[in-house]
């Protein structure tokens, strides 16, 4: 009885010493690039298509990363889950991003390029 008091009298006046794992509560890295990789597909065939329906269709996936973003820098988990994963971690889930981003603008100019394709083909047939 006596050790059990002592072992609950010790938990209770050093919480630091029990750290709780945060690396469970976050995005595995290959759930991140699932979504980057499907976002960007999406998002990208959509602005390609049309401008409107790229940027209405990246709503969502915008703010999945910001979401994301604001969890791994916020003050009681960001510390903990650098310590846990590595600054490697943060490299790929802004490496993500930055996929994501760049197959927006990726899309937008493959659909300036189809637009002024198609308005050059159309002035060729009026002449």
């Amino acid at each position: 009885m006596k050790a059990r008091t002592t072992a609950l009298l010790a938990l209770a006046l050093m919480p630091g010493l029990a750290l709780a794992e945060v690396s469970d509560k976050t995005p595995a890295l290959w759930h991140i690039w699932a979504v980057a990789l499907g976002a960007s597909a999406v998002c990208m065939a959509g602005m390609a298509w049309r401008r409107w329906l790229g940027a209405a269709l990246a709503v969502v996936p915008a703010l999945w990363f910001a979401g994301l973003l604001l969890e791994i820098h916020s003050t009681d988990v960001g510390p903990y889950l650098y310590a846990e994963q590595g600054w490697g971690y943060y490299l790929q889930a802004y490496l993500a991003l930055a996929l994501f981003l760049a197959s927006l603008v990726l899309g937008l100019r493959l659909g300036e390029q189809r637009r002024r394709k198609a308005a050059a083909d159309g002035a060729r047939l009026r002449a």
